[in-house]
């Protein structure tokens, strides 16, 4: 996994720079059709941005784009978690199509597929090398959260990411798949 450092120095999360003591992980997907980070990245190095996420995971490549120092409070999930979770985006394919929501049409499964897991390998990844860091256990309750599971738990704004790909995407797939990826990468590192 590379991790390029892209920060977004004119978004004004950037520049209120404030801290948090990091308590867990938000995994995000951006909403739409369009897999490079670099897109993301310009659309948020702006001072009028009114949202800021950590890093956004390249879904062609698999880098990731840190935009935030980790230990920032980030705008990501618009609730309490901002001030005690780190908010990573994984970008979607091209080839999915929005109708509505989080429902999605997809003119490519078999591509979509590949993107994703793509992205959900160097997110498990990130997320083992930050549970290290900041000696979280990718296992234990509200430590890595979708923002689906965040809104559920009422610390997050109602969205259904990333979660609404693993379903329409006939994935096979759950957030509790990648909590046990977390940790076993997790394990390994620290062997």
């Amino acid at each position: 996994m590379e991790v390029i450092e892209s920060f977004v120095e004119s978004n004004p999360c950037y520049s209120a720079g404030k801290k948090i003591d990091v308590k867990g992980l938000v995994l995000h997907s951006v909403g739409c059709p369009q897999p490079s980070a670099e897109v993301f990245i310009k659309q948020f190095n702006s001072p009028s941005a009114k949202v800021c996420v950590h890093a956004f995971i390249d879904a062609n490549t698999g880098s990731v784009y840190q935009t935030l120092p980790w230990n920032y409070k980030a705008w990501h999930c618009g609730g309490s978690a901002n001030s005690t979770h780190i908010g990573v985006e994984m970008c979607e394919p091209p080839c999915i199509k929005y109708s509505g929501g989080a429902t999605i049409t997809c003119s490519d499964e078999q591509k979509a597929k590949e993107m994703v897991m793509r992205t959900l390998n160097s997110a498990a990844e990130l997320f083992a090398d930050l549970c290290v860091r900041y000696g979280l256990d990718p296992l234990a309750d509200g430590v890595i959260i979708s923002h689906k599971e965040g809104h559920d738990r009422g610390v997050a704004s109602g969205h259904g990411d990333p979660d609404h790909l693993f379903t329409q995407l006939n994935m096979n797939y759950t957030m509790n798949d990648f909590r046990n990826k977390v940790a076993e990468l997790k394990s390994k590192k620290q062997a």
